[in-house]
C-alpha cells in the first residue's frame, strides 16, 4: 500500500504543502490515486461510512491511543517518537494551512474524513 510510481510526484507542485493543495490536490480524484491520498474513512468504515473499529487513533493525540491500547491489551504499550514536530498541540496540523483557500479545498476533497473524524481547522 505504498506509492506505485514515486517519480510521478517529483513535480514542482509537491515542493510545499501550499502548492500541493492549491495546485495539485484540488484537481485530483483522490479515490483513484495511490493509497496515501485516499480518504481515510475507506480503511476503517463500511460502505455506509459507519466506523468498524473500537478506537480510532490519531497521530495528533497518540498519548490517548497508547492509553486505550494499554488498557485493552492489559499491558504497557510504548510507541517511540520518530520524526516529531516541535508542537504537541492536538490541532497543530492547522498551522500548515496558511491560506483559507487551502482549508476549503481540503474540506471539500476530504469532506467525509473531516465529518467522520471530527477534524476542525479553527
Amino acid at each position: 500500500m505504498g506509492i506505485h510510481d514515486p517519480s510521478q510526484y517529483q513535480i514542482p507542485q509537491f515542493e510545499s504543502f501550499e502548492r500541493f493543495v492549491l495546485e495539485w490536490l484540488q484537481s485530483q480524484c483522490v479515490e483513484e490515486l495511490d493509497f496515501v491520498f485516499k480518504p481515510q474513512w475507506v480503511f476503517v468504515c463500511n460502505d455506509t461510512r459507519q466506523v468498524m473499529v473500537d478506537h480510532l487513533g490519531k497521530v495528533e493525540s497518540m498519548d490517548r491511543t497508547v492509553s486505550v491500547l494499554s488498557e485493552k491489551l492489559k499491558r504497557k504499550i510504548v510507541i517511540g517518537n520518530e520524526n516529531m514536530t516541535a508542537s504537541r498541540d492536538e490541532k497543530g496540523y492547522c498551522k500548515a494551512y496558511v491560506r483559507q483557500e487551502m482549508v476549503e479545498i481540503v474540506r471539500s476533497v476530504y469532506s467525509a474524513d473531516v465529518e467522520i473524524f471530527g477534524y476542525e481547522f479553527e
